[in-house]
């Protein structure tokens, strides 16, 4: 059981170096420029895009702002680059819904990405 806990992060971590490395690129930084702005050590991110580490939410947050994309994106679970900006003056309790509610809003949430009306350009 546990060594198929361990191969199965395992994946996820080399899915997520993999994002990683290929966003890192496309913003034409080097792994030394994305360690300054998280204020980590070069051999830091590399360990992070060969997948032998995964790092802490904080930085994946960080992240996810420094390239414009969902966490979601960054950890695999979509492959949705969209992110919706939400105002910081409107306020969002989510703890508020119940199971349907989050339900209905996820589905509110995929119809308006899967509509080109609706997106950035």
């Amino acid at each position: 059981m546990r060594k198929a806990m361990r191969n199965n992060a395992s994946a996820s971590s080399k899915q997520f170096g993999m994002r990683l490395k290929q966003l890192r690129r496309e913003k034409e930084l080097t792994q030394m420029d994305l360690a300054l702005k998280l204020k980590v050590t070069r051999s830091s991110v590399a360990n992070w895009e060969a997948g032998q580490r995964c790092p802490d939410y904080v930085y994946v947050k960080d992240m996810a702002v420094i390239f414009g994309v969902p966490m979601d994106y960054m950890y695999g679970v979509t492959d949705c680059r969209y992110n919706i900006k939400v105002p910081d003056c409107f306020e969002l309790d989510l703890t508020l819904l119940n199971e349907l509610g989050l339900d209905f809003l996820g589905e509110v949430y995929k119809f308006l990405l899967s509509s080109e009306k609706y997106r950035k350009s």
